[in-house]
């Protein structure tokens, strides 16, 4: 998406096309607030993949809350998908909805083949696994894919309501009988209450635009929901089994040297009772983002690029964890320091990467916009 090769202060032209560029690259300011939320979901996410490496006597505090808190960390992935899917179409408004549709589609697709060879790597070619549920991508990957057909429809905010509860009325119906359905509410990263988390993302980016009173309202039940269950249950409680969690199993046939074994892979899924604890947590902090959000404007540049490429963060740091699993085995991590090091080493390796994409990036940016800002250069990366 590159907008008019315009300058501030260069002579505005009259002409429709013109008018309509210029509109459309100033509507893809970022809403730096919302990338600090996704800068944290990618140090949540960091923190509970390096956890896992580290043997369980050995983990420290911040190990075992990455762990605790990990329910809010997949949910918080995807409330952004849904916000993130607003932002873009309303920037990409002008370009009509077949393209739009075209290129949510070609970052789908793309989201979905990484998920499966990561899931391949790691379990094999288990069917219909590795092609359905092979972990958050592909969530993410199905959800986008459907989100956007709510978020560019002609009335998106009762589409998106409809939907809300519809699945959620599907989550606890299922919950209170105790069913589990593989894709649904069981097994990796299911689409309940996945999906739903999109489409309260994007109701929240579209109330955004409502006026104050109805960011107040938003802000005043997030608050009033996030203190009555706290105080009836505690926080711990909540995210643990067996009031916010429960566990399902997969039987996956794996073959060692020849030889093919029946293994029980065990999973953790949400129970309904985790739906407004997370997302009364994710607008809070988005509240608290948006106070700073000057602040965060000034420092974007070197503050949030994890935030803004959170696909190569998630692929880069799987790939380091993935050499120490490769050396080490399953716990690579004996020690205390080395799970300590590991979390620290892998900041600055994602930080140096993701901004070295920035710069080229802008640098591709200016020479194909000679007379374009530095403003403009920036919301480019």
């Amino acid at each position: 998406m590159t907008p008019d090769e315009t300058s501030p202060s260069a002579p505005q032209t009259t002409t429709p096309r013109h008018a309509a560029g210029t509109a459309s690259a100033r509507s893809v300011a970022r809403d730096t607030a919302l990338d600090g939320l996704r800068f944290i979901a990618v140090l949540l996410m960091m923190a509970s993949h390096t956890t896992r490496l580290i043997v369980w006597d050995e983990r420290r505090e911040w190990s075992r809350f990455s762990l605790l808190i990990e329910p809010l960390t997949a949910s918080l992935f995807l409330i952004l998908v849904g916000a993130s899917l607003v932002h873009s179409w309303r920037s990409a408004r002008v370009h009509g909805r077949a393209a739009w549709f075209r290129k949510q589609s070609i970052r789908a697709a793309a989201l979905w083949a990484v998920s499966c060879v990561f899931y391949a790597l790691e379990d094999g070619l288990q069917l219909p696994d590795v092609l359905t549920m092979s972990g958050i991508l592909a969530t993410i990957a199905y959800t986008g894919l459907l989100g956007m057909l709510l978020v560019a429809g002609p009335r998106p905010i009762p589409a998106l309501l409809a939907v809300v509860a519809l699945c959620l009325g599907t989550h606890l119906w299922l919950d209170h009988h105790g069913l589990q359905v593989f894709v649904l509410n069981a097994g990796n990263s299911p689409l309940l209450p996945l999906f739903p988390f999109a489409c309260l993302g994007a109701l929240g980016a579209l109330s955004l635009e409502r006026g104050a009173a109805v960011r107040f309202s938003i802000l005043a039940a997030a608050v009033a929901a996030l203190a009555f269950i706290l105080h009836r249950h505690g926080f711990a409680a909540v995210f643990s089994k067996p009031l916010g969690r429960y566990e399902t199993i997969r039987t996956l046939s794996i073959s060692h040297g020849g030889v093919r074994t029946r293994v029980d892979v065990p999973y953790y899924n949400l129970r309904p009772i985790l739906v407004p604890v997370i997302a009364s947590l994710v607008v809070l902090i988005y509240a608290a983002l948006a106070v700073a959000r000057s602040g965060l404007d000034k420092a974007q540049r070197w503050l949030l690029p994890m935030g803004r490429r959170s696909l190569d963060v998630y692929i880069l740091h799987l790939t380091v964890l993935a050499g120490f699993v490769v050396v080490g085995g399953k716990r690579p991590l004996k020690l205390t320091w080395q799970g300590d090091a590991v979390m620290l080493g892998l900041i600055p390796i994602c930080w140096g990467w993701v901004l070295m994409r920035d710069r080229i990036a802008a640098k591709r940016f200016r020479d194909r916009n000679p007379a374009g800002d530095r403003e403009e250069a920036a919301v480019v990366t």
